[in-house]
């Protein structure tokens, strides 16, 4: 009876201490996965973090320049103003746009690009893509001078992309003269032309005082 007793208690004994280490094991198992969980979500905020910033960092450095064929023209004359677009990089420049503001007194004529489509009604040439590769796009925009003045021309580009240069806008401005300048200046020819008629013609006046002076001394021997 007594060893009965004894097996039972042993036996009782052994499960209570299996029991002891299973619970042990499992709560250090629930701790490994809940560091491993600590750990990798620590990791994965580490992996955001890192790309936020490289997103603020990315984009694309885009240049805009605008310039006139010319300085000057008269009322009725043309003047070609020349568009061009770059990327440098280092990202492609989605959906980049231009906007080009034509100054009164200028009359659209016609266009040519090459890379994009250009609204004349609008003003907004639609390059689209733009990459580093590309090299610059150019837009030539003719128009016909109506009014005088000077005229200032103005463009200025976008993009989905961030642009990375903070200059992204220009203007370019030259003058357009009016005929009555041209009349001016005719009119004051003409009024310098007698005072130079009246003076005579040098080079005649000193081949005459030569000849006489040689005829004076012949006359004389």
């Amino acid at each position: 009876m007594n060893k009965r007793i004894f097996i039972s208690l042993f036996l009782l004994f052994a499960f209570l201490s299996l029991s002891a280490v299973s619970a042990s094991d499992l709560n250090e198992s629930q701790t490994l996965e809940s560091n491993d969980v600590e750990i990798t979500a620590a990791q994965d905020s580490n992996v955001l973090s890192s790309q936020n910033e490289l997103n603020e960092l990315s984009g694309a450095f885009l240049m805009i320049d605008n310039d006139a064929d010319t300085e000057n023209v008269y009322v009725g004359e043309l003047v070609t103003w020349i568009l061009t677009a770059d990327n440098l990089g280092p990202h492609i420049a989605k959906n980049t746009k231009v906007y080009n503001q034509l100054p009164e007194g200028l009359q659209y004529l016609y266009h040519s690009s090459t890379k994009g489509v250009f609204d004349p009604q609008t003003g907004i040439w639609d390059i689209g893509d733009l990459k580093s590769e590309d090299g610059p796009v150019y837009l030539h925009i003719t128009c016909k001078a109506i009014t005088s003045g000077e005229k200032v021309n103005k463009a200025w580009i976008t993009s989905d992309t961030k642009n990375l240069n903070i200059k992204d806008y220009e203007e370019e401005e030259m003058d357009v003269l009016d005929y009555e300048n041209i009349y001016e200046n005719h009119d004051n020819i003409k009024n310098e032309v007698p005072i130079l008629k009246s003076a005579g013609n040098p080079v005649f006046l000193i081949l005459m005082c030569l000849f006489l002076i040689f005829t004076n001394v012949v006359v004389r021997r």
